[in-house]
Parts: structure tokens; C-alpha cells; sequence
């Protein structure tokens, strides 16, 4: 069966659905028409004919693989289908308009009075026109042989798996095959009878084979009496299993009677006080109760039994109530050995040098999936080409012939397994490209607005069916950041693409216009240029319903949207259903796009720059779903948000200038809403309770006005069970009367016991509510106590099992951290789970007690800021810190002078990654020479006492190296030199005011030397340096370079200096031949010797920057102020000693730019002499302020950006020539001619791929 079509027919069940739907008898749409026979009789005549239709689908689908009108047939019938719901969907949003008028009493009476006749005409045409479409796709269905059919709840047969096993087939396992077998044959501490073992993975890993291997094992046959294998599949038949593992350990009787009961019992008997290991291969019921049943069977065995079963459903495992096995991919080395064994047996890869260097990279492709690396492999068996095998790499697996005859059973089995309702959710995410990592939440939200489930629970339902079947996996990172996103399998991912059969594609890799008309959901990756270019080709999807950008760059600032994009291209869309402009930078929409828009059900605007929504939005009478979160400047929503009559989910998380609206109470429908803060003063605690629909996050502020316990119970906190952040907010300009009242306050502020985070800010009590350290707190990872000025004693977090990341700040009244702090101890170590953990501004707290029980045993970063009194001199067993940050806090400090304590301490810390020590004037010294070899960074800055000094007893670090060291505000060090600092790649030297000199490490690769004005000396080390990389800046006394740069820096690539105002010269003997990239900014007398340069020594130079303050002379090039021909991008502010005759030279040049009054220049421009660089693909003209006009040949015609800034007389440009990138800033005498669909060269550059003017995208 052709899976790549076989999803048409469950898109088309949900449209369907949906039209069964709005043409209900008693339904809104029926009743506008009650006066009008006709067309309610065109309506019931529809109905008929999409159920004539729906009938038939299934047959058409196991039919269109092998006949391809049925399949043209679907196709046609997607299409008519299609265009029928929005046509039914036009007349429900009319219906809905008049609901929202508040004509509810009589729909068919007011139809007639607030909607024209010609609107009803207009309807009844279309109407006609469409069952037409719909009636001719009818006739063809005896034509096609399309018989009446409904889906079978049979499930396929596959060829099941035995315990027989080729060794030589496992590759890269060894190590889980050890683990099992260890599992298997180690006694159970606690004498269990039997021990199930569940292997989950998706399909294809290699779970059977692994299993396989163990079962084999002649330890693993020695230790247990009998074993049977059995494998289960889809189907779970309880009589066949019994059946089959009677037979296996050879105790059924052929003419017994074929009675459940009776097998079961034999069974238990055969088992019995036997010590035994049962296989059940591939389980997908999850049914508890048929398991249970079978697990009866077992429990006779003697101890030590074991039970294996594989899996793809995390359900199951979570069924059978043992720690699974989470199977992973194959390595790369692994991967290639698999494949080379089925690709290559019967050659020699070394006779075959191109097919294994192809080999290598479709292997990589497989991303160690054993099932799809030996189904490639035997498609390549028999080729021998290489271009053979290049066809392979460049194409999708899938799209090969040979692909659809079940060389990829797994993945096929795992989705043609799936009901109608999850092929489509599970197709529909064909829009996410490879690797994404998408949101849960925002999958169902999607789902909803096309369709594809009706609710939010049956969305979270479809959603962790499609991920215990292995289709969706949770990312790596997710539960280190705690949030849970998931990807999809490369593989899957391509399975996904075809089974949407192009209904949702992602544009960068779908632009011909086919497929734009066909699709019907599209994803697209967010540029930085407007996206106007990318998104003007939708022109030609009118029949578009999700438009999703996705932010695969990880672009988080200055993402513009083009103004052509908002006002031309979104409002032509009026089918969509599902927009998102999320993460672009907006500041305001249309007004007219949501008129256009209007069956939009999702509408995702979050971390915009809006500042208020445009009343239009009012009229988005089918939304449902509103995301507004992070929208730091939005202020207030539109009054008339009530008319959104089926709003079920608003999410205004993190909107730090919206207040809760009151008017959100009138959103009947809502069901969920999230990131709600309440303004005590405006609104009431009984405000808070009455809100029933709070999920997420909730901010409570200004809780100084509750006055006493009984108000404080009105906010029903514990009842919030959908709230996981909670944020309770007091003014810290406020005071407390009475402690025990505001502690009997914060007592009913308790949240319910499914939150994930609490931030208590200004509390005013002298100590807190018990519930904070509340251990049934199991989801409860994030913890923020700041301001609470007046407490004495902080809460008993340890056992708080869950908690990853604690801060602690502001506490002015904490003097010691006791052993209170830790928790009652019990089996599990205090803070057992606590990743990172801050102390910062307690200018009081002066002890810590360490209990030295194994507590904090998997903390990774401790940060401690501005804590003046507190010492560390009781060492901290922290075995897995990797990052540890020290800040104001001089005794700790004190630590560091001392070698012996120093060496105490990094004792226990035996993974330290990153080292940051700020502001500790008490540290005078460094012990650099007893620092751990995990160290990758050190950073130090404000110990104005530090000096470097060369260790007692030896004579420098050289033996140690890590990757960068960084030194700010140290005023005491004066020299750096090798023997003084260990060996780092990278070295920042910034503000240390008394240092005069710097040798240059050997090791060291880039320097980096910041406002160090007084530093007089830049020397290298005898036998030179590897640096790359050079940059100074602020170095006001630096008179001149290192000597013989050429001999000594051989590497030297880039250099950089700024504000070095006394460098006179270049040394002698010019700059290293290497150098790629030079930056002169701001040193005036080096400029003045530019003559000297001689940097058309340099072949390798091809970047270089200029700037300058314009005092040097006009002047004609002379013999030395030449420029290599090499220079590819070339910056020059104003240096008017650039003549129109060195840039004439560059033959090479791909960017300019040019500020400044150059006279030579400007005559260039306007002489139209630019136009001979016929590489030149970035122009950049700013502050010109008497060029006056660009001619029509004044640009080359190989530029592709122009970017103009400040100049205020320009008033032309060569409207033929202009590139397709069109940047124009504070130029006011062009403005008016680029306006926006107005100006005079508007019709000359609206297709630009990008316009921006004074920063605005057009």
C-alpha cells in the first residue's frame, strides 16, 4: 500500500467531519436558511452527497496504490472537499455574527433583516457549484469499482520473530548485551519470584536482535531451567500466547482441549518452582487487566525468573511496573560496519574507494538505525556504480519503488497500526523540519484549529499515543531545562512527509507551484531580511489553513516581518486557520488582516513588540486559541474581546504591562488561561478564587493590602490544580504590623501540590509557612525567594526531592545557614535533585553549615553574590559542580590565599568546569599551580589587591593549559608574562590599570588587551607564538607593536586595534604575511603614516577597516599607500586619503562601505565609475551630505545590497540598476518617493526581495 497517499482519505474524514457537523438539522447554519427552501434543500442535498462519498473512502485508499485514476480520484476529491468547508465555513462565520449581535431569539427572522440578498445569492451559487464538483467525483465512483467500506478493526499479520539470531549481524551492542545478561542472571536483593524486563525503543532499533543475542548466551542458558520465546504483535491474543509458550517448552498436547482456562493452568503448573526466562516480543496491548491476568500465570516460578518483553509503547513498560530499557541509536562506527557488512560482503572496500566514501555518508543519514541502515544496504547489494549509489544519498529512502514493498516494515507497521484520527495528527507534523524540537502544546493547538481533534484532553490523549509508540521522543535537554519538548526520528520525519501526501510541507523544501496549490499546512524557516522574498510565492495557496514560521536560527532580536508580508501577502490567505507571528518584531498589525482572516481558530502573536492589538481582532469569531505571552509592550486588549465567542485558551504569560482585564470574565467559552496577574487594589481576593480556568503561570501583587487570613482563603490557591508557576509579590516599600499575621497569610497562599515553580518576592513575616518545604511537593523544581527582608530563618528545602534550581536573595535578616536548612535526613540525600543553586545580597550571613552527608549530590553551578560576611572554610563535598561563581564576598575570598584551604576545597569539587571570582579585594594571590584539569575557564575581575607571582618552588605553569583566562579590574597586576599564568587559548586582559607590559604566552591563541592605558610594552616570548588572533583597544600609552612580527607571529591572522592614539608605525619589516583581516579604528598617528603600510606586501589581506577622524590630507596615492588586490571587503570612514585610484585597484572587492565627506568618491558615485566593480555585491554609502543623485549606471550590476545612510540631499536613485536588497536611512528627500504603496518608485521596487526604510521593513 502507498502510505504517501494512504493519509488523504483521514484529512478528508476530519473535513468531513467538520461539514457533518455545520450541516446538522437543528444547527445554527440550517436555521439562517429556515426561510429558504431552496437552498435548505441544496444544503441536505450536500450532506447526502459527502456521505455517499464518505462511504467510500476506505475502499478508495487500499485501492489507489495500484490504480492510479483512484488515486487522481482522491486527489479531486481533497480539492472539491476542501473548497466546500470554506464555503460552509463563510456562511457559519455569518451565522456567528449574528449570534454575537445578540440576535439569538429568532436566527432565521434576523438573518433576512442584517444580511443582504445578495449575500444569499452569492452563497447559493457557490453551493450550486460545489455539489456539481462534488456530484461528478459521485459518478465516478461504479466506474472506479468503489464499493461501500468500512474500516476493518482486524489488524495485519507479520511474519513473527523467533529467538534465532546471526552473531554477525550485531554490531555496537556488546555493551547492552553485558547489562542484560548481568540484569538477568544477578539475584534480586529482595527475593522476588519474578522480574519483568522491558525494552522500549521505536521501531527499527534492534530490540529483538539485542534480545536475541542474551537469549543465546550460554550463561544466560546455564542459569535458567527453562526458556521459552514467544512473540506477541499488534494483536494480543491471551489463547495464542498460552498456546505458543506451552509449545516452546514442549507441554502441549496437541489433543487437549483448546480451553483457555485449561492452558493457563497448564502453563502455571509447567512453571512452577522453576526458574525460568520467558521472551514476549514486539507487545503493544496495554491493556493492565489482560496483563495482569497473564502475569498470574508466571508468578509460580522459582526465584530469579525473568520476563523480557520489547516494545514500542512507553505505555506498556509503564504497564509492567519495572525499569525499563531505553534502547539507543548505533554509533557511527557501529552504524558503518552494519551497513558495510550488507552493502559490501561479497567486496572489498578498499577495491571500491568511492562506493565506501558514499557508504559512509548514507550511513550517517540512518542516524544509527540498524533496521533502516540494513534496508539501504540491500537496495545497494546489488548496485555497483557510484553513481548508482549517489542516487541513493541525494534522494529520499522512501521515494524508491522498492521502498513500498516493506523493506521498511517497522516504520510502515508502526504507522499503518495507527487509527484514522492519529495518521492525521501524525502527518500533520510533516510541517516541522528534521531535528526541530517542538512544544507540546503547540501540536495540539494546531491539531484543534484544523480539525483534527476536537478538545484539549483528546489532544493530549493523541499526542502521548503517537509518543508511546516511539513516533514522538522527547528531546535530550528537555529535562535539564525543564521543559518538555520532542523531535521526531529523521526517519520518522520522512515518513511523516510522505504520509501527508504534500499537504503539509515546509516552503524551503516545496517551492515549485504545484505543490503550493496542493498543500494545505506549511512551515518556513524565519529569515532575517523581512521574509518577503520567501513568502510572496503563497499567492498561489489560497486554499492555505496553517502558516507556522519556525525559528530554526535561533534568532531572538530583530526579526522584522515585511510591511508587504502584513498588508499584501497574510490578508490574500482568507482560508487559514492556524497563523503564528510569533518572534517577529511587530509594533502594530493591519486592521483590515483580521477581517480577511476571518476562520482564523489559532492566532500565536507571542514575544512580539505590540502594543495593542487592532480592534478587528474582535471579529475572529471562530478563534479559540489567543497566545500573547512575552509581549513585553502590549498594554491592554481591545474592549470588545467578549465577542470571541469561542476563546477557549488566552495565554498572557510574562505581558509585564498587562494587567488582568477584567472584561476577560465575560469570555464564556474560555477554558484555559494562562499568565494571568492579579493587581490587588483594582481586584480582589475573591477575584482570584472566582477564576476557575487559571492554568500556567499566576502573579499575585501587592499582597501587603490583604488584610488578615480570611481574605487571604477567598484566592483558593489550593484549588488552582492547572497552575505549575506561582509568583507572590508584596511592595518592599510596605511594612508589617503584626508577623503573625502576615505568616497565617502566606499559610493559605499554599499552591496545590501540582505546581512546578514559586518566586516569593517582599515577603514581611519573620519566618515562613511550613508548606514551603512541603516533600509532597513531587513537581515542584524551581524556587525563588528574593526581598524577604525580615525573615530569620530560611525554610527546610532538602527534602524537597524534586527541586533543581533554588535561589535565595535579598535576605538582609539570615545570619547562618544551619542544619534546619537540610531538611529531617532520611534515605534520600538533602537537595538530591537541586541542579543550581544562588545565594545573593544577605550582607549578614556569616556561616554555612555543611553537614557533610552526601548533600547537593548532583549541583552543577553554586553562585554566591554580594554576600560580604560569609566564609567557606569548612569544605563542600561538591562532586559534580561544574561551574562555581564567587562575587563580593571578600572572606570568601580569603580562601583563595590560603593554598592548603584552596586545595580542601577543590578536592570535593572533582568535575569544576568554569571558575568566577569578582570583586573580592581580599584576594591578593592565586594559586594557579594547584588548580584541577577539568578547569576550562577562569575568570577574574574587581580584586583590585591581585598580583601574579611566580609559585614557590617552581618556575612557571607551562604544563597547564586550559581554554581562557580572563582578567578585568585587577589594578595590581603590572606584568604578564608566561611563567605567571598558566597556558590558555584564550586571554582577556581588560581595565587592569598599572599594567605597563604584556609578553605574549606561546600557547596562547587569541589576546584580547582592553583599556589597559597604560600599558607601554607588546612583546612576544623568544621562539614566537601560535596566535591567530590580536585585538587592543584603549591601550593609550602603546607606542608600538611587537618586533619582527613577521618572524615571530607567523600565525597571526586577524588584528585589531582601537583608541591606541600613540602607535606610530607598523614595525619594521611590515605585518606577518598570513594576516587575513586588519581593523585600525581611531589611531590617528598610525593613520598618518599610512604611506608606510606597505600592505600590498600582504596576500593574504582580504578584510580591512578603516576609521578614521578625517584630519588626514587629500592626497594622490603615492608608491607605498597601495592596496592588495586581494581585498574582498573594504570599510573606510572618513579617510580622505583614499582616492578613487586605490579603489580602482581592487579587482577583488565583494563589499564597501564608505562614510564620510571623500570628495574623490562622491565623484565616483556620480560619474557612475562603481559600476567597473563587477564583484561588488554589499554597497554601503553613509553620511554623504552633499551627493545629491545616483545615476542610472552608477551600480554595478553584480550588487545585490545597497544600504544608504544620512544623506540628507539625496533625491534620486537609478531606478533600473538598483539592487534587490534596499536599505535607506535619514535620507527625508527620498522617503516620500519609497512610501509605501504611494511613493514614485513604489511600482519600480515592491518585488524586492528587501526594502527597509529608516529601519522599517517594507
Amino acid at each position: 500500500m502507498d502510505i504517501g497517499l494512504a493519509v488523504g482519505s483521514a484529512f478528508l474524514s476530519s473535513a468531513l467531519n467538520v461539514l457533518f457537523d455545520r450541516l446538522a438539522p437543528q444547527g445554527d447554519l440550517l436555521n439562517m436558511f429556515q426561510k429558504r427552501t431552496d437552498d435548505v434543500q441544496l444544503f441536505e442535498k450536500l450532506g447526502n452527497i459527502l456521505l455517499g462519498l464518505q462511504i467510500v473512502l476506505s475502499d478508495a485508499e487500499n485501492k489507489q496504490a495500484s490504480n492510479q485514476f483512484v488515486s487522481q480520484w482522491l486527489n479531486k476529491l481533497q480539492s472539491a472537499v476542501d473548497g466546500a468547508e470554506n464555503l460552509i465555513e463563510q456562511v457559519n462565520y455569518e451565522a456567528l455574527r449574528l449570534k454575537v449581535e445578540g440576535q439569538l431569539q429568532n436566527l432565521a427572522e434576523t438573518s433576512s433583516q442584517q444580511v443582504s440578498d445578495g449575500f444569499f445569492l452569492n452563497i447559493k451559487d457557490k453551493l450550486e457549484g460545489t455539489i456539481k464538483k462534488l456530484e461528478v467525483l459521485e459518478k465516478q465512483i461504479g466506474r472506479l469499482g468503489l464499493k461501500d467500506h468500512f474500516v476493518s478493526t482486524k489488524q495485519e499479520t507479520r511474519t513473527p520473530s523467533t529467538s534465532l539470531v546471526d552473531d554477525s549481524d550485531i554490531f555496537g551492542r556488546q555493551n547492552d548485551i553485558e547489562d542484560l545478561i548481568d540484569r538477568l542472571i544477578s539475584e534480586d536483593a529482595s527475593g522476588k519470584k519474578l522480574t519483568v524486563v522491558p525494552i522500549v525503543g521505536m521501531g527499527g532499533l534492534g530490540k529483538t536482535t539485542l534480545v536475541k543475542a542474551v537469549y543465546n548466551d550460554e550463561k544466560v542458558k546455564e542459569h535458567f531451567v527453562l526458556k521459552a520465546w514467544f512473540c506477541v504483535s499488534e494483536a494480543y491474543d491471551a489463547f495464542r500466547i498460552t498456546k505458543g509458550l506451552l509449545q516452546e517448552i514442549g507441554s502441549f498436547d496437541l489433543k487437549a482441549d483448546d480451553n483457555l482456562n485449561q492452558l493457563q493452568v497448564k502453563l502455571k503448573e509447567s512453571l512452577k518452582e522453576k526458574k525460568f526466562l520467558i521472551v514476549l516480543d514486539d507487545v503493544w496491548n496495554d491493556n493492565y487487566n489482560e496483563w495482569d491476568d497473564l502475569r498470574n500465570v508466571f508468578v509460580q516460578g522459582d526465584i530469579g525468573s525473568k520476563v523480557i518483553v520489547t516494545t514500542r509503547k512507553a505505555s506498556v513498560a509503564l504497564m509492567m511496573g519495572s525499569e525499563a530499557i531505553n534502547m539507543g541509536t548505533l554509533s557511527d562506527e557501529a552504524s558503518w560496519d552494519l551497513f558495510k557488512r550488507h552493502s559490501l560482503e561479497n567486496r572489498d572496500p578498499k577495491e571500491h574507494p568511492e562506493l565506501e566514501e558514499i557508504g559512509k555518508q548514507i550511513a550517517d543519514k540512518c542516524k544509527g538505525l540498524p533496521l533502516a541502515l540494513k534496508a539501504l544496504a540491500g537496495v545497494l547489494r546489488c548496485k555497483s556504480e557510484v553513481d548508482e549509489w549517489r542516487d541513493i544519498l541525494r534522494s529520499e529512502i522512501w521515494e524508491l519503488p522498492s521502498c513500498l514493498n516493506g523493506i521498511l516494515p517497522a516504520l510502515m507497521l508502526s504507522y499503518n497500526d495507527l487509527p484514522a484520527h492519529l495518521k492525521q495528527c501524525f502527518a500533520y507534523c510533516a510541517i516541522y523540519p528534521k531535528d526541530y524540537q517542538f512544544r507540546k502544546d503547540q501540536v495540539i493547538h494546531l491539531w484543534i484549529a484544523n480539525g483534527l481533534v476536537h478538545q484539549l484532553h483528546s489532544g493530549n490523549q493523541y499526542f502521548l499515543e503517537l509518543r508511546s509508540r516511539s513516533l514522538f521522543e522527547m528531546a535530550s535537554e528537555s529535562s535539564e531545562r525543564d521543559i518538555e519538548e520532542f523531535l521526531m526520528h529523521d526517519l520518522v520525519n520522512d515518513l511523516a512527509q510522505i504520509a501527508s501526501s504534500n499537504l503539509c510541507i515546509r516552503l524551503e523544501e516545496n517551492k515549485g507551484s504545484h505543490m503550493l496549490e496542493q498543500c494545505r499546512h506549511m512551515s518556513y524557516s524565519i529569515g532575517q531580511d523581512g521574509d518577503f522574498e520567501k513568502l510572496k510565492s503563497l499567492f498561489k495557496s489560497e486554499q492555505l489553513r496553517t502558516l507556522l514560521p519556525i525559528n530554526i536560527q535561533l534568532y531572538y532580536y530583530n526579526i522584522q516581518l515585511s510591511k508587504r508580508v502584513l498588508h499584501n501577502i497574510l490578508p490574500r490567505l482568507s482560508s487559514l486557520r492556524a497563523l503564528s507571528l510569533s518572534r517577529y518584531e511587530i509594533v502594530e498589525l493591519p486592521n483590515h488582516l483580521f477581517i480577511e482572516l476571518k476562520l482564523l481558530r489559532f492566532l500565536d502573536i507571542s514575544w512580539t513588540k505590540i502594543k495593542r492589538l487592532p480592534d478587528s481582532i474582535c471579529v475572529l469569531y471562530n478563534l479559540e486559541t489567543l497566545l500573547l505571552s512575552d509581549c513585553d509592550f502590549l498594554e491592554e486588549l481591545p474592549l470588545l474581546m467578549e465577542k470571541l465567542m469561542n476563546l477557549r485558551h488566552l495565554d498572557i504569560s510574562n505581558t509585564c504591562r498587562l494587567k488582568m482585564p477584567l472584561h476577560l470574565s465575560k469570555l464564556k467559552s474560555l477554558q484555559v488561561l494562562m499568565g494571568a496577574m492579579f493587581l490587588l487594589g483594582s481586584l480582589k481576593m475573591e477575584d482570584l478564587g472566582e477564576v476557575h480556568n487559571l492554568y500556567g503561570s499566576v502573579s499575585v501583587l501587592e499582597l501587603q493590602t490583604v488584610v488578615d487570613r480570611r481574605e487571604a482563603v477567598k484566592a483558593k490557591l489550593r484549588e488552582k490544580n492547572h497552575v505549575d508557576k506561582l509568583s507572590l509579590e508584596w511592595s518592599e516599600s510596605s511594612s508589617a504590623d503584626n508577623s503573625q499575621t502576615e505568616r497565617d497569610i502566606l499559610d493559605e497562599l499554599c499552591p496545590h501540590k501540582n505546581i512546578k515553580e514559586v518566586k516569593i518576592t517582599g515577603y514581611r513575616g519573620t519566618n515562613f509557612s511550613n508548606w514551603l518545604a512541603d516533600p509532597l511537593f513531587l513537581k515542584l523544581v524551581q524556587l525563588s525567594i528574593d526581598n524577604c527582608k525580615n525573615c530569620y530563618s530560611l525554610p527546610a528545602l532538602g527534602q524537597l526531592h524534586c527541586l533543581k534550581f533554588l535561589s535565595i536573595r535579598g535576605m538582609h535578616g539570615i545570619t547562618e545557614v544551619t542544619e534546619e536548612f537540610y531538611g529531617s535526613l532520611s534515605s534520600k540525600k538533602p537537595f538530591n535533585s537541586l541542579v543550581e543553586l544562588r545565594f545573593e545580597d544577605m550582607p549578614e550571613w556569616k556561616q554555612w553549615h555543611v553537614l557533610g552527608s552526601g548533600e547537593f549530590p548532583i549541583l552543577k553551578n553554586l553562585s554566591i553574590i554580594n554576600c560580604p560576611e560569609v566564609s567557606l572554610e569548612t569544605p563542600i563535598q561538591l562532586s559534580c559542580l561544574k561551574r562555581f561563581e564567587v562575587s563580593g564576598c571578600p572572606k570568601v575570598g580569603d580562601v583563595f590565599d590560603d593554598a592548603q584551604l584552596f586545595r580542601s576545597q577543590l578536592e570535593g569539587m572533582k568535575q569544576i568546569v568554569e571558575l568566577c571570582i569578582s570583586d573580592c579585594n581580599s584576594v591578593t594571590s592565586f594559586p594557579f599551580s594547584i588548580l584541577p584539569t577539568t578547569l576550562e575557564t577562569i575568570m577574574i575581575s574587581g580584586c583590585k589587591k591581585l598580583k601574579l607571582e611566580v609559585p614557590v618552588g617552581e618556575m612557571s605553569y607551562c604544563n597547564m593549559l586550559i581554554e581562557e583566562l580572563s582578567l578585568e579590574e585587577c589594578d595590581c597586576i603590572d606584568d604578564i608574562s608566561p611563567e605567571l599564568l598558566p597556558r590558555a587559548r584564550t586571554l582577556n586582559v581588560s581595565n587592569c590599570h598599572n599594567l605597563t607590559r604584556v609578553l605574549i604566552p606561546f600557547a596562547t591563541e587569541s589576546l584580547f588587551i582592553r583599556n589597559c592605558e597604560n600599558v607601554e610594552k607588546l612583546s612576544v616570548a623568544c621562539g614566537g607564538t601560535q596566535i591567530t588572533s590580536l585585538s587592543i583597544q584603549g591601550c593609550e600609552k602603546l607606542k608600538w607593536l611587537p618586533e619582527r612580527m613577521q618572524e615571530l607571529l607567523p600565525s597571526l591572522k586577524t588584528l585589531q586595534l582601537y583608541d591606541c592614539p600613540e602607535i606610530e608605525s607598523f614595525p619594521d619589516g611590515g605585518l606577518p604575511f598570513n594576516l587575513h583581516i586588519l581593523v585600525i579604528d581611531n589611531c590617528k598617528k598610525l593613520v598618518n603614516s599610512l604611506k608606510e603600510w606597505c600592505l600590498q606586501r600582504l596576500p593574504c589581506l582580504n578584510w580591512l577597516d578603516i576609521y578614521h577622524d578625517g584630519s588626514d590630507e587629500e592626497i594622490v596615492g603615492g608608491e607605498n599607500w597601495e592596496l592588495p588586490s586581494s581585498i574582498q571587503r573594504l570599510s573606510i570612514w572618513n579617510l580622505k586619503t583614499l582616492s578613487s585610484q586605490h579603489l580602482k585597484s581592487l579587482t577583488s572587492l565583494q563589499s564597501l562601505c564608505i562614510e564620510g565627506n571623500l570628495p574623490q568618491i562622491q565623484s565616483m558615485l556620480e560619474q557612475g565609475q562603481f559600476s567597473h566593480f563587477t564583484l561588488l555585491q554589499s554597497l554601503q554609502i553613509l553620511n554623504f551630505p552633499n551627493l545629491q543623485s545616483l545615476p542610472e549606471s552608477a551600480l554595478p550590476s553584480s550588487l545585490s545590497k545597497l544600504r544608504i545612510f544620512d544623506c540628507p540631499n539625496l533625491q534620486s536613485l537609478p531606478v533600473k540598476g538598483m539592487p534587490s536588497s534596499l536599505s535607506i536611512y535619514k535620507c527625508p528627500l527620498l522617503k516620500p518617493l519609497l512610501e509605501f504603496d504611494k511613493g514614485e518608485y513604489w511600482p519600480n521596487i515592491a518585488q524586492f526581495p528587501t526594502i527597509y526604510i529608516d529601519r522599517e521593513c517594507m
